[in-house]
């Protein structure tokens, strides 16, 4: 073989590994969950009837949903970079195979792909409004509180975890009437974080006291949003346009998803099982997301939803088995 072709395939397994890596540090597999998380609160509000006057239903589309993507991806690249930069040190001595540690990003292109997609996340919350913008900047808030103690205090972790989830859905429409999504959303974040840490091993480990604490603030946060909801649907927990024997359905999907990943699990313990965990619950998210949709009777709404999730969770396992032939193999995790 000549050396400007073996010059060629060097530059492009170069790239491929750069790629990899920076996908790697950003944690799209997992964002993209959070991606159909905000997009079922944008349906559910361009659905209400009492919610007509949003700037959610007011604008086309196409671009809230552009905006909730920009949204959600954003906060989470933000969250992951950031998050990565912060444990370098710790990582070079646990993971050394991390994008940072191994060499793959630098420390100052991880600040900068954290400062740049905080930016991005703002963007996404401007076009929701003013209320849209202060939640994210308080969403940004529970982020860096997070990133900090993270590692420190795992329980703290797993709380602040839950409220990103629950703050990013309530980005789109502040005023929404309808909490239940949100509510399986932050509790998902939240059992997933436990068990996929407890899984992995990590220290500290968490003790009684820490999962008592984190019992007790999910039951806070899980009341503070059924009273919201019954506030705003005058002592109802859904609206009146919700058919409530038709939510079964994401009831069920949730004891389905939880089912098959308990199968899936079987058996695999370490750090393999809790990246497998956090996988899996990508997708559950996306399903849970879609299955919202059609309890409130959007089909069309759902079916993009879940094909969407669907074929980025293809494309992210394909990238994921036939990345190692081409770059360095790398650690998925969140």
């Amino acid at each position: 073989m000549s050396l400007a072709p073996c010059r060629i395939i060097a530059r492009v397994t170069r790239l491929v590994r750069r790629f990899i890596a920076t996908l790697e540090l950003s944690r799209l597999p997992i964002a993209f969950g959070a991606v159909a998380n905000v997009w079922v609160m944008v349906f559910i509000a361009r659905a209400d009837p009492a919610l007509t006057d949003t700037e959610v239903a007011r604008m086309p589309l196409t671009y809230a949903l552009c905006s909730a993507a920009l949204l959600a991806l954003g906060f989470m690249t933000f969250g992951a970079a950031l998050n990565d930069f912060l444990d370098a040190k710790h990582d070079r001595a646990f993971a050394p195979d991390r994008p940072i540690p191994s060499g793959s990003v630098k420390p100052q292109r991880a600040i900068q792909i954290a400062a740049a997609s905080l930016c991005i996340g703002l963007l996404g919350a401007i076009g929701f409004g003013t209320s849209a913008l202060l939640a994210a900047m308080a969403l940004a808030a529970i982020v860096l509180i997070y990133d900090a103690f993270d590692k420190h205090v795992p329980a703290l972790g797993l709380v602040l975890a839950g409220l990103a989830s629950a703050a990013s859905m309530l980005v789109p429409c502040v005023s929404t009437r309808f909490t239940l999504p949100i509510w399986i959303a932050m509790s998902q974040s939240m059992g997933l974080g436990a068990i996929a840490y407890v899984a992995a091993e990590k220290r500290p480990k968490l003790t009684p006291r820490a999962v008592a604490f984190a019992a007790c603030s999910w039951v806070v946060v899980s009341c503070a949003l059924m009273m919201l909801a019954t506030t705003r649907n005058l002592e109802h927990l859904t609206p009146p346009w919700v058919n409530t024997k038709q939510l079964l359905i994401p009831a069920v999907t949730v004891v389905v998803c939880a089912a098959f990943a308990a199968w899936k699990l079987r058996g695999i313990r370490g750090a393999r099982a809790s990246e497998k965990l956090l996988r899996y619950g990508s997708l559950w998210k996306s399903l849970v997301a879609a299955s919202w949709l059609l309890a409130i009777d959007l089909p069309k709404e759902a079916a993009i939803v879940a094909a969407i999730a669907l074929a980025i969770f293809v494309t992210f396992a394909l990238l994921r088995e036939a990345g190692p032939q081409l770059a360095e193999p790398v650690s998925w995790r969140s």
